[in-house]
């Protein structure tokens, strides 16, 4: 899964051009204007569309107007689309629809996860939120055996960021680990994406290596 985030209508073309292949197309919304953005992107790429809308629509109304333009055939789920605190509008959401609807801000650490399956149906879990690829691993099981569908995300963060979390990836039933895409500043490599999926390069570690260009500079710590 690739991210078209927030921006100028009129840029969406040049975004889409932009990302690298992914099967998924993740749409960020809640702006205000998420039925002019729907429409374009529609009209400009037919793959299936996963929304976040990071916690950007009031009621379900304005969710069921979304769904509605997209259509329940190529809508592969929503990510918190309420306030992470109105977990009876996400149930609500959840109980209506057939598609599935993953929590991301509502879930932060492990005891978010008992209360999780009332009001969704998968977790975003994130290194930066979880605190570590230990915790992830454990909240990753922890949500399987509770029936939640796991997406393994991450914030606007490096390649070996992103590749850690990629260690996961059998136990994910959706990646969006595409924050490398997102950055200019990449000091890594080794992580690739194209329209099969995504692969790590090297043969040691994570697989990820410092670019020859880098500018990270290394210095001592401690005595």
């Amino acid at each position: 899964m690739v991210t078209l985030g927030h921006g100028l209508v009129a840029d969406i073309p040049l975004k889409i051009k932009e990302l690298p292949l992914a099967p998924v197309l993740k749409i960020k919304l809640g702006s205000g204007i998420d039925q002019e953005i729907l429409r374009v992107v529609m009209d400009l790429d037919d793959r299936p569309l996963f929304l976040d809308v990071n916690q950007g629509w009031q009621d379900l109304a304005e969710a069921e107007k979304a769904i509605k333009l997209v259509g329940p055939e190529r809508l592969v789920g929503i990510e918190q689309p309420f306030h992470r605190d109105r977990l009876d509008l996400h149930r609500a959401l959840k109980d209506e629809l057939p598609t599935a609807i993953y929590g991301d801000e509502s879930i932060q650490g492990m005891d978010d996860l008992d209360r999780a399956p009332e009001a969704f149906d998968g977790v975003n879990l994130k290194l930066m939120k979880c605190g570590g690829l230990d915790i992830a691993a454990r909240m990753a099981a922890q949500a399987k055996d509770l029936g939640l569908k796991v997406m393994l995300g991450s914030m606007s963060e490096s390649t070996l960021g992103c590749a850690t979390m990629f260690a996961l990836a059998g136990s994910a039933d959706l990646l969006d680990l595409d924050g490398p895409w997102l950055i200019r500043n990449d000091p890594f490599q080794g992580l690739e994406m194209d329209g099969a999926g995504m692969r790590v390069t090297g043969d040691s570690g994570l697989g990820i290596s410092l670019r020859a260009d880098h500018e990270l500079k290394f210095e001592p710590v401690g005595t």
